[in-house]
């Protein structure tokens, strides 16, 4: 099993500065970075791609937020609507949801075509798994993910028995998941693949890890089903664009061709 480590902490001029947030700020960094760089390097406009992860980050964070307060302190914030403002407890389904209402709106600011969306949330897919793995390390130190006891080799050995940690669970398969987009990176993908990939592997992992809760969450299941089914959907969408691509001779080989 996995020992317990507590989180690391620093205090500073009376201040508390925990692992979480510091990595938290990284992964933010982090996306940023990947995000820009890389809309760069396939010919994207730089500076839209930075104000589109601006948008998206911010209004990501501040939905999955209110997301959070509306779904599991209702009650709470009926008595307390001023804990709206207070930036802590988030809900990661309602940042991605908030986060692609982020894109859409944009594109229509900027009246994107329907390809250069695509493009640009293409970007956004192959990004994601790296800034989430760093993400998910916090949640695995702060130890705030606790699921069902158990004795397998990756249990966790917490003070009240050893259990699994789901932050870190999260962690290592997004880690892995950046492996395989840096592998899959080698060949030519029409957009939108990596969103497309990044969609159906969340989903369907949401749906798995939901059931290592000590208390399943239905609106888990619920998004899990969603970001699947939205997943395959532009899958076929993107199968449908190269086979189109295909069909012209000057179209290069590529891991769907034949």
């Amino acid at each position: 099993m996995i020992p317990y480590l507590a989180q690391p902490r620093v205090h500073v001029l009376g201040l508390t500065f925990y692992a979480f947030g510091f990595l938290a700020a990284v992964a933010f960094l982090t996306g940023w970075w990947m995000i820009v760089s890389r809309a760069q390097r396939l010919g994207l406009d730089r500076a839209k791609a930075g104000r589109l992860t601006f948008h998206m980050l911010w209004w990501g964070y501040w939905g999955s937020h209110v997301l959070y307060l509306l779904l599991f302190q209702s009650a709470e914030l009926v008595r307390q609507p001023w804990r709206l403002l207070n930036p802590f407890g988030i809900y990661s389904f309602g940042g991605l949801a908030c986060g692609l209402l982020a894109v859409v709106w944009f594109a229509r600011r900027y009246q994107f075509t329907r390809r250069q969306l695509w493009r640009y949330l293409d970007v956004v897919g192959f990004a994601f798994p790296f800034s989430w793995t760093i993400a998910r390390t916090g949640c695995a130190l702060a130890h705030d993910h606790i699921g069902v006891a158990s004795t397998s080799w990756i249990a966790v050995r917490f003070p009240a028995g050893p259990r699994l940690d789901l932050g870190l669970i999260e962690a290592l398969c997004c880690a892995g998941l950046a492996v395989c987009y840096l592998v899959l990176d080698r060949w030519p993908w029409p957009a939108p693949f990596f969103f497309a990939l990044t969609l159906l592997a969340n989903g369907l992992f949401r749906l798995w890890l939901n059931t290592l809760h000590t208390a399943p969450v239905p609106s888990d299941d619920l998004f899990g089903w969603a970001s699947a089914i939205a997943g395959c959907a532009m899958l076929l969408l993107t199968w449908r664009h190269r086979a189109r691509a295909t069909d012209s001779p000057k179209s290069p080989p590529g891991p769907f061709a034949g």
